[in-house]
């Protein structure tokens, strides 16, 4: 049976690696990506609060403004033009267009006034535009004499175009928008990404600086920063590893098998992950190297006894109880951790099935140094006392926090460079987003321009704004021509007879500014119908939901989904120590159990206890780590229950490696993985130290195989 089960096993095994070869997953980036899936829902979530997801920012800051152009000059000669398509913020380009159509064309503010009759505010605006020393003039006056469309243009924003002041330094701003074919290749994008990180640092200089910010900007750092870590956390996980066999086994030869499990648990969590999942995240990735501390344990246990027969039972209870705890992660809603859930259940599968079937065929001589750690029954009361004490004292300073901003922290360097973005730019407001939905461009369009009139003297941006619906450009003709009417020859005295004549007998347009999917202003849509208007400084979602649109303030709603999941994840706890104390009441006795799990319980108590008094606030990823607490804290207690020989040098071992492994993960720059690492290094350590206060009984019968 177990030469078939062998087989199987390597059957299995390869046939995995060849259908991801051929199949290969990709590598995600995106910091967002690792909270939310790819539904309907989430996905606009991510398009959202990506809303310039693909673009780069790059700030050029000099002191003298020709000093900006020409560094910014040479900076776009040297980008890659295949990768990134270069645009700036200058409308000076679309006008030439925009002027063919003006007849058409009105400020959405100009027309209600137009639409409620209100000429004398209308002609006292013109006035005002036409006086205006600092004011501009786009059409002669002959042809627009209330400068209408020179208000209309006014009313796209207050940009200056590509070139701003401020701090009396004059900085200079080109927007790259990254390709396609790029943006779907992580690995391509991180590679184009150095080089233009790398033409920045060429090209600061003196009073000169270059500053990057976007998404993008900050996948690359995040990233870099992963593999960083990754290649750290294993070379310290591996240095731990050989210690314990140099020093405890006094048996170099041992790390050989060790080596050979752990890199097959870890190939095999990264093939099953890629089978399952179009593309793995890169922090999937940062937290799998924790495999290198919890699979060890198996072989700890094996080489420690020496004996398949007398740790089976025991091995098999722990592996359950681990997959389980992982299994609940898939129940999360959290992309990431559904990942690390598939990953970890498999890499765990893997060696656990390695050290069954094939490590009986291994001879070693060796003889393990005992360590024999004990506790006194002093120390086990004041233990109890600590552990209950911070539990439930720190439950009176439990706070939340589910910000989306609590799970990447970014850089100081990339922090500075965005806080400068916005300062000059002018950026700093609140932003939120009505997304609109029609079957059509025109439709959108209509339902904007019902939602814009309705938006008083907010700031937004929106597609309609740019280009009106064609019913709003007829409409504006008439308004237009209502205006001549009643206020033409009493305003225009600097017009001649004939030219207020050719302006009163104007014809209907015949033709419409229409969109265009090539124009900058395709950045509005989101899919085929849909389209987004962005807020400035807006606090009525009532006025969108009301005029046809869905209002979402991204990071609220972002933070929100978030904390539905952390409450969701809390009320599971009872059931699933419920589910747990089942399970091991059906393997041992059901006060055993009692006994098994008090250790788990205890830790989790422990963690959010400290975490509530050491004033750090608790969020998701806190929640979820409980879950892992209780998998991983059992196994300490199954194995002094369920052993026939003394376990407490493979416990500790098991603990220790465990342990290290999650301490490492704590000091990681992602919030996310340091939160998870730093509760649950605390909590396993606890459930070390609990599970000892018990004597378990160990005389139950062992199942046969």
């Amino acid at each position: 049976m177990k030469v078939f089960l062998r087989i199987l096993f390597i059957f299995v095994f390869i046939f995995a690696g060849i259908f991801v070869f051929f199949h290969p997953a990709k590598t995600e980036t995106n910091i967002l990506r690792a909270v939310f899936s790819d539904n309907s829902a989430d996905e606009t979530l991510v398009k959202l609060s990506g809303r310039y997801s693909a673009k780069i920012n790059v700030l050029v800051e000099a002191a003298a403004p020709e000093d900006a152009e020409n560094t910014a000059a040479e900076f776009y000669n040297n980008v890659d033009k295949s990768t990134f398509d270069i645009e700036d913020y200058d409308v000076v380009k679309t006008l030439e267009n925009f002027k063919t159509y003006q007849k058409n064309l009105l400020s959405t503010h100009t027309a209600l006034l137009l639409e409620k009759g209100d000429y004398g505010n209308v002609t006292g605006e013109a006035f005002v535009r036409l006086y205006d020393p600092l004011g501009f003039m786009l059409l002669p006056l002959n042809e627009d004499p209330f400068l209408l469309f020179s208000d209309y243009v006014k009313s796209f924003g207050e940009g200056k175009g590509s070139e701003f002041s401020y701090n009396d330094k004059f900085y200079k701003i080109i927007s790259l928008e990254v390709k396609n074919d790029t943006a779907l290749s992580p690995d391509i994008l991180n590679g184009k990404i150095k080089k233009l990180v790398e033409l920045q640092e060429n090209l600061s200089k003196d009073d000169t600086k270059i500053f990057l910010t976007g998404t993008p900007i900050h996948s690359y750092y995040a990233s870099s920063r992963s593999m960083t870590e990754i290649n750290i956390i294993c070379i310290l996980s591996s240095l731990f590893i050989i210690a314990i066999a140099y020093f405890y086994f006094r048996n170099l030869k041992l790390l050989l098998p060790i080596a050979v499990s752990l890199s097959a648990g870890m190939l095999s969590g990264f093939l099953a992950a890629s089978i399952v999942f179009k593309s793995i995240h890169v922090l999937t990735f940062v937290f799998s190297t924790t495999l290198i501390g919890i699979c060890i344990d198996y072989s700890l246990h094996y080489f420690i006894e020496k004996d398949l027969s007398k740790i089976f039972k025991s091995l098999t209870v722990s592996m359950l109880t681990t997959v389980s705890a992982f299994a609940v992660l898939l129940c999360s809603g959290v992309e990431l951790l559904r990942q690390i859930s598939v990953f970890t259940m498999m890499g765990l599968l893997c060696v656990y099935s390695i050290v069954v079937l094939f490590y009986p065929l291994l001879k070693f001589d060796y003889t393990p140094r005992k360590i024999n750690f004990v506790m006194d029954e002093k120390f086990k009361k004041i233990l109890a006392a600590v552990v209950i004490l911070v539990s439930i004292a720190g439950m009176f300073f439990v706070k939340f926090n589910d910000d989306i901003r609590n799970m990447y922290v970014p850089s100081k360097k990339l922090l500075a460079a965005e806080k400068l973005f916005a300062s000059v730019t002018g950026g700093n407001e609140k932003t939120s987003f009505a997304v609109v939905e029609g079957n059509n461009i025109e439709e959108i369009l209509q339902k904007e321009e019902w939602i814009a009139r309705n938006l008083q003297d907010v700031n937004y941006q929106a597609l309609s704004k740019f280009i009106p619906s064609e019913k709003q450009q007829k409409k504006n003709f008439e308004l237009r021509k209502n205006l001549y009417k009643n206020s033409l020859e009493s305003y225009a005295v600097f017009l001649s007879p004939a030219e207020k004549k050719k302006l009163l007998n104007e014809n209907p347009p015949y033709d419409f500014l229409k969109f265009d999917k090539n124009s900058p202003f395709a950045d509005f849509l989101i899919g085929e119908n849909a389209s987004v208007m962005v807020l400035y400084d807006f606090n009525s979602p009532e006025i969108i939901n009301r005029n046809g649109g869905k209002y979402v303030d991204v990071r609220k709603d972002i933070s929100d989904k978030i904390g539905g999941c952390r409450r969701m994840c809390t009320r599971m706890l009872i059931p699933v120590f419920v589910i747990v104390w089942i399970l091991l009441s059906i393997i041992y006795k059901p006060k055993t159990a009692v006994k098994i799990l008090t250790p788990s319980v205890l830790a989790c108590g422990f963690s959010i206890g400290l975490l509530g008094l050491t004033g750090q606030e608790i969020n998701l990823f806190h929640i979820l780590a409980l879950f892992l607490i209780i998998g991983f804290g059992l196994d300490y207690s199954v194995f002094r229950a369920g052993c026939k020989k003394d376990s407490s040098d493979s416990v500790l071992l098991s603990c220790a490696t465990t342990v290290f492994s999650f301490l490492l993960l704590a000091f990681t720059s992602f919030k996310l993985i340091s939160s998870l690492g730093f509760i649950l290094s605390v909590g396993l350590t606890v459930s070390y130290l609990t599970s000892m206060l018990f004597n378990y009984d160990k005389n139950v019968k062992e199942p046969q195989r």
